[in-house]
C-alpha cells in the first residue's frame, strides 16, 4: 500500500470514528433506558468499526452483566449475567491492547480473535470503575493508536451516558412506584366506596317480604356506577324505582348517593302519593340542587328514572318514567310501556315545565314487571355489532318468563354476556324485576 492510499484510508477511518462518536453522543441524549443504550452502541461499534465481537461488561448486583454482539452469533444482541468475571481485567488503568498470546481467556468470545482492546468505563461522580468495553478482531495489530484514542474518548461518553440512563431509569422507577402506590390508594378507596354504594341498595330478602318475588342485576361499568335501584313498602303495597344517573364510575356514584336522599325525601313529602308526583318533586330537587347556584357551564347533572307504585290490595300499578320503559309480562305476552321523552334535571327549573304523567295498569296474579337502564339495551355485540335493544329485551323476557326469578336473573345475564362477547361493557347495566302479590 503506497503512502497516499494509506493516508486516505486513515483519514476515512478517522472520519468514521468521529462520526460514530458524534452519533453515540446524539443517541445517548435521546435514549432513556440503559439496555437501549447498550443495544444501539454495540450495534454501531460492530458496523462502523468492523469488529468481530463487541462486549460491554458492567457491574451489577449479582457480579457483572455483559451486553454483546458478535459475528459468531449473527450479530444478535445478547445480555447475560456472570459472577466470575476476572476483576483484574476491569481495573486496567487506561484504554489498551490486551495480549492474548500467552493463554486463552474465557471472556474473549471470538474463536479466531487475534486482537483485543480493553477500554475502561468509570463512574466519574463516585470515582469508581463500573465496567469495561472489550473489542475483538481476527486480524493481528488491528487496533491502531487512532483506534485506541477513539475508544478512550468513546468510553468516557458511554460512561456518562450510561450513568445518565441509569439515573433516568431510577427516577422513572421511583415515579412509577409513586404512581402505582397512589393508584392502589385510589382503587382501594373506590372499592370502599363500592361497599358503601352496595350498602345503600335495598336487600333482596327485604324486598321479597313485601312482594311475591324480585331480582336485580347490578353491573357497574367500573367498580362503582351511576345506576341505582330503590324500594320502599307502602300501606297497600310498595314503591320500586330504577335510576340511571349522569355518567358512570365515581361521578355517577356521587349522583346516586345524592339521589338516594332525594327520592326518600320526595317519597315522604308526597305522602306516598302517585308515581308522577314523586318524579316531579325529584325533578325540581335535582334542578335546584345542581343548577340554582351553578357556576359551571359544562355541568350535566340529571338522570333517567322509572318508578312503580304497586297497590297490592286492588292489584293496580301506577307507573311514571323519565326516558325509561316498563316491561310487563302477563299471560305469556310481554309489553313495553314507554316513559316520557325527557329526563330529570339537566337544566335550571323553569316557571312552566311539562310535568310527568301516570300510566295505570291493572295486573293479574303472576304478572311480572321489568325495568332496565340503557346500559343493557345499548350494549353492542361482538359478532352482532347492533345494540341489544328493546325488541331483543322483550324476546329475552318471553324466553325466561317460565322460570323462577332466580333462574330468570341468571338467564338474562347469560343472554347479555353472549351478546356482548369480547366487547367492552359500554355503560353501567342494571335490571330490576318484581312480581307483586
Amino acid at each position: 500500500m503506497d503512502i497516499d492510499s494509506k493516508y486516505i484510508e486513515e483519514l476515512q477511518e478517522q472520519k468514521a470514528m468521529t462520526w460514530l462518536l458524534g452519533e453515540v453522543i446524539k443517541i445517548s441524549s435521546n435514549i432513556d433506558s440503559f439496555i437501549g443504550l447498550m443495544e444501539v452502541t454495540t450495534d454501531m461499534l460492530m458496523g462502523v468499526m468492523g469488529l468481530d465481537t463487541c462486549t460491554i461488561w458492567m457491574k451489577s448486583d449479582n457480579g457483572f452483566k455483559s451486553y454483546s454482539r458478535g459475528i459468531q452469533n449473527e450479530n444478535r444482541f445478547l445480555s447475560e449475567e456472570s459472577s466470575d468475571f476476572p476483576t483484574h481485567i476491569i481495573h486496567v488503568k487506561d484504554t489498551c491492547v490486551f495480549d492474548t498470546k500467552d493463554e486463552q481467556h474465557w471472556f474473549i468470545q471470538g474463536k479466531s480473535t487475534k486482537s483485543v482492546l480493553l477500554s475502561p468505563l468509570n463512574d466519574f461522580k463516585n470515582k469508581e470503575r463500573v465496567g469495561i468495553i472489550i473489542a475483538e478482531h481476527s486480524a493481528e495489530n488491528y487496533f491502531t493508536n487512532s483506534k485506541i484514542d477513539f475508544f478512550g474518548s468513546l468510553s468516557i461518553q458511554i460512561s456518562i451516558a450510561s450513568e445518565n440512563a441509569k439515573h433516568f431509569e431510577e427516577e422513572r422507577r421511583k415515579a412509577q412506584e409513586e404512581v402505582r402506590a397512589k393508584n392502589e390508594q385510589i382503587v382501594e378507596s373506590v372499592h370502599y366506596a363500592s361497599m358503601i354504594q352496595n350498602s345503600l341498595l335495598p336487600d333482596m330478602s327485604f324486598i321479597k317480604k313485601h312482594a311475591d318475588d324480585a331480582f336485580a342485576i347490578w353491573k357497574p361499568k367500573d367498580i362503582v356506577g351511576g345506576d341505582f335501584y330503590w324500594f320502599a313498602p307502602t300501606r297497600k303495597g310498595f314503591c320500586a324505582v330504577l335510576m340511571d344517573c349522569t355518567g358512570h364510575g365515581v361521578a355517577g356514584a356521587f349522583m346516586t348517593i345524592a339521589l338516594n336522599q332525594m327520592i326518600s325525601r320526595a317519597f315522604e313529602d308526597s305522602g306516598h302519593g302517585s308515581a308522577s308526583e314523586i318524579l316531579n318533586k325529584i325533578n325540581a330537587m335535582v334542578k335546584d340542587t345542581f343548577y340554582k347556584f351553578n357556576k359551571y357551564d359544562n355541568l350535566h347533572a340529571g338522570l333517567d328514572m322509572g318508578l312503580c307504585m304497586f297497590d297490592q290490595e286492588s292489584r293496580r300499578l301506577t307507573y311514571s318514567g323519565a326516558r325509561m320503559s316498563l316491561f310487563s309480562h302477563s299471560q305469556g305476552i310481554t309489553r313495553e310501556l314507554r316513559g316520557a321523552n325527557k329526563s330529570l334535571g339537566y337544566s335550571e327549573r323553569k316557571k312552566k315545565e311539562q310535568e310527568f304523567e301516570d300510566a295505570v295498569i291493572d295486573y293479574l296474579p303472576g304478572d311480572a314487571f321489568y325495568m332496565t337502564t340503557d346500559g343493557f339495551l345499548d350494549q353492542n355485540g361482538y359478532e352482532d355489532i347492533h345494540p341489544f335493544g328493546a325488541e331483543r329485551f322483550v324476546e329475552a323476557i318471553d324466553a325466561v318468563a317460565k322460570y323462577d326469578f332466580e333462574k330468570q336473573r341468571s338467564e338474562m345475564i347469560k343472554r347479555f354476556s353472549a351478546h356482548k362477547g369480547c366487547e367492552v361493557q359500554r355503560d353501567d347495566v342494571t335490571v330490576f324485576a318484581v312480581k307483586p302479590l
